[in-house]
């Protein structure tokens, strides 16, 4: 059931009339990409340039090639990695290290570790921010925004930001956001400053995970995990929609070309969200159990998605085993 405020729902009416909100977004699962290697998955990031993928594994990453096809199961070592994240124009990955309270600059093609930077406490998710050229690191247990210097390799300050940091998006002109999953809330922080701009809470919206910016309107995509999509004021911070997406979403995606969100949730479903109007679904795709996160190739609108397959249940965590040998990356594609 898709929850909107008195406005936007007057605007909605207005603009589609009587119409069904049921359409097609032309997006279907098109290939599944075979990397091998056991364990779980965090975050999957995406070089345009050289073409490549690379997910985190928690004690490695992995990489695959998308001109060649050949997987590299184990790149590097790692200790509770979060995501690889290329920077350098793709020549070198950082990649948080949640167990290790740190960050590494890891040589992209060989997986040689070249410097090392101390965070606050488990680093998780990171992003670069495009107007200082700094990343910003989410330090989830240290409460806190580390903005590394990329060019030195070196911490460059750290932002307080009062909760448990969760995921990342910049507006490209200098602020960078990212959730509070324990407040349910987002924090705006100028990168230039490294000072909070604002707290906003995010009702309704329980322990935030993914996040994106969407320009055309200002907007915050949320992935929230009792089951839907906040859509929210960036700046304002003013609820713009709720709208139903699948079960353990752990991603958020948007892609300018079609001005459209994607949700991936780990019950195997994508959502679509057309920003065309008030925010609506128009679709949602199949995807696999367990793709729960994703990464978004912005010159040809392909999504890729990591997965396994899984065993039965272990009766200690009461979660399925994955199966050794099966992790795979699907893609979604028109």
């Amino acid at each position: 059931m898709i929850r909107l405020t008195s406005l936007a729902f007057a605007v909605l009416c207005g603009f589609y009339g009587n119409a069904s909100l049921a359409q097609s977004s032309g997006l279907k699962l098109t290939d599944a990409l075979k990397i091998g290697g056991d364990g779980g998955w965090d975050y999957i990031s995406f070089d345009p340039g050289r073409q490549t993928l690379y997910m985190a594994h928690g004690s490695f990453i992995s990489a695959v090639d998308l001109k060649t096809g050949l997987a590299s199961p184990h790149l590097a070592d790692a200790k509770g990695a979060h995501i690889a994240l290329p920077v350098h124009g793709g020549l070198d990955l950082l990649i948080t290290q949640g167990k290790a309270d740190s960050v590494t600059i890891n040589d992209a093609a060989t997986g040689a570790v070249k410097a090392e930077i101390r965070t606050d406490a488990k680093p998780d998710a990171a992003i670069v921010e495009p107007v200082t050229g700094l990343a910003f690191v989410m330090a989830n247990k240290g409460g806190a925004l580390d903005a590394i210097d990329l060019t030195t390799s070196t911490l460059a300050g750290r932002v307080d930001v009062g909760g448990a940091a969760e995921s990342g998006a910049v507006d490209g002109q200098g602020l960078v956001f990212t959730h509070l999953e324990d407040r349910n809330a987002f924090v705006t922080v100028d990168a230039r400053t490294l000072k909070i701009v604002a707290t906003h809470p995010l009702d309704d919206c329980e322990e935030p995970s993914g996040m994106a910016f969407v320009p055309n309107g200002r907007l915050i995509l949320s992935a929230c995990q009792n089951g839907i999509a906040r859509v929210s004021n960036a700046d304002t911070g003013a609820e713009v929609a709720t709208l139903p997406v699948g079960a353990g979403p752990d991603a958020a995606l948007y892609d300018a070309r079609t001005n459209q969100g994607y949700i991936p949730s780990r019950d195997g479903k994508l959502t679509v969200i057309s920003f065309a109007g008030v925010p609506h679904v128009i679709d949602t795709v199949t995807t696999g159990s367990g793709a729960r996160t994703a990464t978004l190739d912005t010159a040809t609108g392909r999504i890729f998605l990591p997965t396994a397959e899984f065993g039965p249940e272990d009766p200690k965590t009461g979660k399925p085993n994955i199966l050794p040998g099966t992790f795979k990356v699907l893609v979604v594609s028109r």
